[in-house]
Parts: C-alpha cells; structure tokens; sequence
C-alpha cells in the first residue's frame, strides 16, 4: 500500500518466460507454459481490509483466470452514528472526469474556492487533513508560497517537531495544521485547539472520519468541510453508507449536509 506502483509492475512480470533456460529440462515444462497462457492458470487472491480503485484496477487488468472471478462486495451502514457532536458535515462535490485528473481537479478545487475562506478568516483552528503522503507535500508546498501560518505532523515528523506543532496549534500560534492519515494510522494523536476541519481527501478507513470530527469536541463553533468527487464513492460508502454515497454521486446538487 505504500508503494502500489512497485506492486502492479511485480504483478504485470508474472508469467513471462525466461530469458536464458539456465539447467531446467525443456521436456518436462507443460506446453500452456511455453505458450505463455501461465496467467490463465495462476489463482490470485486479494485481502484487504478496505476496497480501493487500485485494487479494482488490478483485479480487472491482472487477474485472468479462465475459470472466472469472484469479489466480495460489502453493503456499508456508514459511521456517522459514532460522531459525538451536534456539527453540520458539509459536503462539496467537484467535477473530475477521470482518476488521472482527479488530484489535479481536488487541488484546484482546494486553492480556487476552499483556501481563499480560510485566507479570509481571522479564526485560527483549521485541522487540514489529507489522506495521501502526495497530497500532504503538494498542500505543504502550496501553503508555504502562500506565506500561511501553519505547521504540519506527517508519518516523517520527528517527535519533537510533532510536540511543537501541536502546542502551536493549541495556543493558536499557528492557524492551520496539516495532518496525513498515515500519522494518524501510526499514533492517533489528540489534536487539540481545532474549530475547523477541512478533510481534503477522505480516509480510507472509516473509523478515522469519527476519530478527526471528534476532535472539536472542545470547539464551541465546531466545523467541518469535506471534498469529494464522483470517483471517491467506494471511500463515501464506507463513511456515509451505500445508500448516501450513491445519492451523493448522482444527485444534481453540488454540495450536501449531514448534522
């Protein structure tokens, strides 16, 4: 999962014949092999805790076998019950016509109408969460050309670094804090001081969405603002429930509220 490029390349060099024959005994290889049909007989099997377009992908363009397909398809209830605040979710929908231009349509969406409130605002508190490492340093570089006040806890931030971003953010000394999901993943910190929470790119597990809202417990004007597109249903109906998330997608409306 950290590095899925590195796993689809080992997965599209399965099968392949050998270069050289080194000592093995031609004779004794079955003729399918030779013929390179290896991959029709390979049986692959995917775990996961939680279904991703990536894994969709590879399960469509990797797994060939002649005797058929199976995927087990979970019908989710959502986890917003678990939230434990009076506090308006409210989701905005932006258009992105494939996954390859989907970062690019979530980032322009972020600093064409999302960063100008918060660059308009006096109040401080904005926990900004970001589910992928990419999106975490395009979002650091991005706000340090824009001279923001902010600072940052990822899976690399040494302990010390961590300890003073959170105190800054607390005190109000700094008005944004970036966070990615895999700090979240190794440490589940307590953020403190937060009134405002812009989910940039949802989590991939679900218990994380009720776990980032109920930290404005102590706000009392708690917010909480989440981007999404079309492509993110399978993360939505994980969140939100099946029945939401299709509503979400294919509703006319752009924008969504969940109290």
């Amino acid at each position: 999962m950290q590095n899925w490029s590195h796993l689809h390349a080992v997965l599209e060099q399965l099968n392949h014949l050998p270069s050289k024959e080194h000592v093995t005994n031609v004779m004794r290889i079955r003729p399918w092999y030779l013929d390179e049909h290896a991959r029709y007989y390979r049986q692959t099997i995917i775990l996961s805790s939680y279904l991703t377009p990536e894994m969709n992908a590879l399960f469509n363009g990797l797994c060939l076998n002649y005797e058929g397909k199976v995927k087990l398809v979970t019908e989710f209830t959502g986890v917003l019950p678990k939230i434990q605040l009076e506090i308006r979710q409210v989701y905005e929908r932006f258009d992105a016509s494939s996954i390859g231009e989907s970062d690019d349509a979530r980032f322009e969406y972020f600093c064409t109408k999302v960063y100008p409130k918060i660059q308009e605002s006096d109040a401080g508190g904005v926990l900004l969460f970001a589910s992928s490492y990419f999106e975490y340093i395009r979002l650091s570089n991005f706000l340090k050309s824009q001279d923001a006040s902010f600072c940052r806890i990822g899976e690399a931030t040494s302990q010390q670094d961590i300890s003073r971003a959170r105190l800054w953010f607390f005190e109000g000394q700094k008005k944004i804090l970036l966070y990615s999901e895999r700090s979240h993943f190794f440490h589940r910190y307590k953020i403190r001081g937060g009134h405002h929470l812009v989910i940039y790119s949802l989590p991939g597990r679900k218990d994380f969405y009720p776990e980032l809202v109920n930290m404005l417990g102590e706000s009392a004007n708690p917010r909480c603002n989440v981007l999404f597109s079309r492509l993110d249903l399978l993360k939505l109906e994980r969140i939100v429930g099946a029945c939401s998330a299709r509503r979400l997608i294919s509703s006319d409306k752009d924008m969504f509220v969940f109290c």
